[in-house]
């Protein structure tokens, strides 16, 4: 008797926790970085914003060498602040980035504050640390750490669209056979520098292949007496000197 009461209490208590539970909140989504500690995101401009026009004389420069970071208005350094950035298995990703999102505390693993760039193969950004001893060294899974009372500063004077330049040295790649409009990738991202160097300018090098990109493909493959396809194969890969 006890036992048939107890099963037809059941669907009565599953009722209620799913009468009681939170909603998901459809405008966010859970992600994980470096630390390991999950939080939610919420994207304020596209993360493929490479054709978005930027409002701001503000750019930040990363150097991976040095491990600083610069801030500058106006082309004026304006602040200069001691980093952690990536191990050598968990590099910084370099290239020419842009500030996706902004956000407060996530937890003692992010610091005080969160500003996203626009990386296309993870989650990446510069945010404080609860490791004030790893500042000044290779440390991380990728991100940029920061002294909180520094990321707080900076925090204050970045606004969403400002450029990041992340300067050091390109990642090792072996390309794909072919690559075209819409790729994104590590291997878009050196093809990107390679075409610069050669004088055929990919617009950002943000690992995204678009329309500036696929000109400058197009520009190169005329250069070289190739069939101006736009897309790089592994003929175009030769030429460029990767192969």
């Amino acid at each position: 008797m006890r036992r048939r009461y107890l099963l037809a209490f059941i669907p009565i208590l599953v009722l209620g926790w799913l009468m009681v539970r939170p909603a998901p909140a459809a405008e966010n989504r859970s992600i994980t970085c470096e630390d390991g500690e999950e939080f939610t995101l919420e994207e304020q401009i596209p993360a493929d914003s490479s054709n978005t026009p930027v409002a701001t004389t503000d750019k930040i420069v990363v150097d991976t060498r040095r491990l600083r970071l610069e801030f500058y208005r106006d082309n004026v350094l304006v602040r200069s602040y001691p980093v952690a950035i990536g191990t050598a298995d968990t590099p910084t990703p370099v290239g020419e980035w842009r500030v996706i999102h902004k956000g407060g505390n996530w937890g003692d693993g992010f610091g005080a504050r969160w500003i996203g760039i626009n990386v296309p193969w993870g989650i990446y950004g510069i945010h404080g640390t609860n490791k004030p001893y790893s500042i000044g060294s290779r440390a991380s899974h990728g991100c940029i750490r920061m002294l909180n009372p520094h990321v707080i500063e900076l925090y204050s004077m970045v606004k969403v669209g400002t450029p990041v330049y992340i300067n050091g040295t390109l990642p090792k790649v072996s390309p794909r056979v072919q690559m075209s409009k819409k790729n994104t990738g590590r291997d878009i991202l050196v093809m990107q520098y390679r075409l610069r160097q050669l004088g055929f300018d990919p617009g950002w090098a943000d690992a995204r292949f678009g329309e500036q990109m696929e000109q400058a493909v197009k520009r190169m493959q005329y250069f070289f007496g190739l069939t101006p396809t736009g897309r790089i194969t592994m003929v175009e890969q030769y030429f460029l000197g990767m192969r």
